[in-house]
């Protein structure tokens, strides 16, 4: 009976460090995505249980406030799909200066919360930039889904727009 449990002990200890090796190991690119998301969704879900700063600025955004950066996403997206690399990299630029301006028009007080809450959007940004100046589309357009994933986690949580018209810009 004490040879089982310690068998089951075993086991238990490799699978759990075959796991975490696996983890280490280059995985598919499915795979990767899947992996890169199970992550990211915990650290978001941490994210909000310690920052409550954070759903404060976020309430001054809406749905429409984020519109812009959805465009440029998916204008990299249409590049890359039509190897216009050049073209992927200033629209992923362009998402990157819109999520600065989003987070600096709430205010100096409240950018550095929400420049935390950008902060997987902008992780992902800089890999697919990485990747497009190593001429590695297929991870560029990995990362600018992966952009794109963390973007609408970020947009479902906001109203659709304001009445009232204010808060763009044009």
């Amino acid at each position: 009976m004490k040879s089982s449990r310690v068998s089951i002990a075993i086991v238990a200890a490799t699978v759990l460090a075959t796991t975490m090796a696996a983890t280490q190991i280059q995985l598919p690119l499915f795979q990767q995505e899947a992996v890169a998301q199970n992550a990211s969704t915990t650290n978001q879900t941490a994210g909000n249980q310690t920052q409550g700063g954070g759903a404060a600025v976020m309430a001054n955004l809406t749905q429409a406030d984020i519109g812009t950066v959805t465009d440029s996403l998916n204008t990299a997206r249409e590049s890359l799909q039509t190897n216009d690399t050049t073209a992927a990299y200033d629209a992923m630029n362009s998402v990157d200066s819109e999520l600065f301006g989003l987070a600096n028009d709430q205010g100096e007080q409240n950018m550095k919360a929400l420049m935390q809450q950008f902060k997987p959007i902008q992780d992902s940004i800089d890999s697919t930039r990485d990747a497009l100046r190593n001429n590695d589309t297929a991870k560029a357009l990995q990362q600018l889904n992966t952009a794109d994933t963390e973007l609408l986690k970020i947009t479902q949580q906001l109203p659709p727009e304001e009445e009232e018209g204010e808060g763009e810009e044009g």
